[in-house]
């Protein structure tokens, strides 16, 4: 009896370890390390990571710059007299930022204003996918602690991640990080073979996808009027393969609703920057260079001459969308023309 009480006692000790002790030294997607970060071979959940942190320093920024991955490229220190700080997280959704806004004032956090970077991501990924997924869960479903331990108590992430958190083959920058919230330094290089580059699937996205996030938007424009919170929104400015694939889904209908509910500054369309694949990292990301330049269009008012008649920095309104939409659409209908 005693043997058997042994070996159960080690079979359970050793179970603990790697259920739970584990992954909780090794955590993969640094959730468990939010204060200090490292690396561990996969993306850490940036979204949690960085709602906690705000929730910790409620007092240290002003303002917030909420978006996809793609936003990870501007540099928010550049934007004058504002202490702004970069929440871009991957596959950043509006019905997210909305969330996260209601977090910030429900722990009295109230920015006195706020940049959203929107494109084709806003409007054809359903939010649901992301509350099962570790690197992307939003903080608000995490709140629910056995969810959180469900989700990255995980033995084999924490496997995978073992080697390279041992390995020590990388490190992060926590200055940039924790102070600013960006991604992308400036010069950084693309290693992207853009001979074989191929235009993505186009896919059938259903309306409610697109009306969810017309309706997040109407509500996180409502909250911040009610609030006397400063909104900017603008286009990322979609690398030309992308945003041709995106012409396709419903992307043109998106915009004509986001101009239904507020005034946007739009950086997508078929201009010298996005036809230009040394702007990006790849079909996807844009570098800071480019960034550079959405912050002196929409904080200090500069106009890009050529680019802008082509749709780089237009202020689209309820007045002037139709006849916006209009011209990206003959701009279109040229580019396949002669491509």
């Amino acid at each position: 009896m005693k043997k058997f009480l042994l070996k159960i006692s080690i079979f359970a000790i050793y179970a603990l370890m790697l259920q739970v002790v584990l992954p909780f030294v090794v955590d993969p997607f640094n959730v468990f390390h939010a204060e200090k970060i490292r690396p561990t071979g996969v993306e850490p959940n940036r979204h949690y990571i960085k709602m906690k942190y705000i929730l910790n320093n409620p007092d240290k920024f002003n303002g917030f710059l909420f978006g996809s991955s793609r936003v990870g490229a501007i540099h928010v220190e550049k934007i004058r007299n504002e202490k702004i700080y970069n929440m871009t997280y991957s596959v950043g959704l509006i019905p997210e930022h909305l969330g996260n806004l209601k977090t910030f004032l429900k722990n009295k956090i109230r920015p006195s204003k706020i940049y959203i970077g929107i494109d084709n991501v806003s409007c054809t990924t359903p939010s649901e996918i992301h509350i099962i997924e570790p690197m992307r869960c939003p903080y608000e479903y995490l709140c629910n602690y056995n969810y959180f331990l469900s989700l990255y108590l995980n033995p084999i992430d924490a496997a995978r991640s073992l080697y390279y958190l041992l390995s020590k083959q990388g490190n992060w920058n926590f200055d940039v990080f924790y102070n600013y919230g960006w991604q992308y330094e400036y010069g950084r290089k693309s290693n992207y073979n853009w001979e074989d580059v191929k235009p993505p699937v186009v896919q059938n996205i259903p309306v409610r996808i697109l009306e969810e996030a017309l309706n997040a938007l109407s509500e996180f424009v409502e909250i911040c009027k009610k609030n006397d919170i400063e909104l900017i929104i603008f286009t990322n400015p979609m690398h030309n393969i992308t945003y041709m694939a995106s012409v396709e889904e419903n992307y043109f209908e998106f915009l004509e609703g986001v101009a239904k509910i507020t005034d946007f500054y739009n950086f997508s369309s078929l201009n010298d920057v996005t036809l230009d694949n040394n702007n990006y990292f790849e079909t996807s990301h844009y570098k800071a260079e480019v960034g550079d330049m959405i912050i002196n269009v929409i904080c200090n008012g500069q106009k890009y001459n050529g680019l802008y008649e082509q749709g780089f920095g237009v202020k689209v309104t309820s007045e002037n969308v139709n006849e916006f939409i209009n011209m990206l659409k003959k701009q279109a209908d040229d580019f396949k023309n002669t491509h």
